[in-house]
């Protein structure tokens, strides 16, 4: 048995006890495939990110689910870049880099003790609202894009916030890994806000999606005819992000909060 540093670090929150939680585990060497799925599951976040060191500022990253390994998560990348910047992974620099296996992902920290992440834009194409669809949200959206998720409008925050999903009929639903739901801000504070269902990785509602915004910041970009925009994700923990459409990236800003460290043996 090994023992590794671990951290559960609150990303994207608004206060305490708000954000997405994730792990955070620093390795020194892979371990195999089915291992860091058990220690995943053992931990029991939406997700944890296992980190090694590598050269020139650069870090390789993985994510897993309680249930299986992820493409892309945000909320857990930023975990792991406050983990690197501001504890026993302190350097100089406040840039750094991860090595996924979708690609480079930068990261900076900002004076203002946010951390920026960049993440690749994924495009969107017409959607087709389906029975189930509307079965499993419970009320009938707008309108329905696709992307890597299905991208669900509808026309007010508060029809947003009262849904109430039906999982076991959205956990039907093929080609798309969750459900982002989105609505401008009623209120005026934020320029959207937005939820997400992800049932088929183990989440049935996701606290702050990183990824999500993947689809949200370009099509709201477009639809409010914005670059910089401000958005909320309106799950009962709560999440916000200060984003910027860079084209082929999306930037996403948050703040990062340590909950708790130690050292996890496997």
């Amino acid at each position: 048995m090994k023992s590794f540093p671990f951290y559960m670090v609150n990303a994207f929150g608004i206060g305490p006890q708000s954000g997405n939680p994730a792990g955070v585990c620093i390795l020194d060497e892979w371990l195999s495939t089915k291992e860091l799925q058990g220690m995943a599951q053992q931990l029991n976040l939406p997700e944890t990110a296992f980190v090694i060191p590598a050269k020139n500022e650069t870090w390789s990253i993985r994510w897993f689910s309680v249930i299986k390994e992820i493409e892309l998560c945000g909320h857990a990348t930023l975990a792991a870049a406050h983990c690197i910047f501001e504890h026993r992974y302190k350097n100089e620099s406040n840039q750094l880099s991860f090595r996924s296996k979708g690609g480079l992902l930068n990261s900076r920290k900002h004076e203002d003790g946010t951390i920026e992440i960049l993440l690749p834009t994924i495009p969107l194409s017409a959607g087709i609202l389906s029975a189930n669809l509307v079965e499993g949200l419970g009320a009938y959206p707008a309108g329905v894009w696709m992307g890597n998720n299905y991208l669900c409008l509808f026309d007010s925050s508060g029809n947003l916030k009262s849904l109430q999903p039906d999982f076991p009929t959205l956990l039907s639903l093929k080609g798309g890994q969750g459900i982002i739901a989105t609505a401008v801000d009623d209120s005026g504070e934020y320029d959207f806000i937005s939820r997400y269902f992800a049932p088929g990785i183990g989440i049935n509602e996701d606290h702050a999606t990183g990824s999500a915004h993947c689809m949200l910041v370009p099509f709201w970009s477009k639809k409010l005819g914005k670059v910089k925009l401000f958005a909320q994700q309106a799950s009962p923990r709560g999440g916000r992000f200060w984003c910027e459409d860079l084209n082929e990236f999306v930037s996403l800003r948050g703040y990062a909060d340590l909950f708790l460290s130690g050292e996890l043996t496997f």
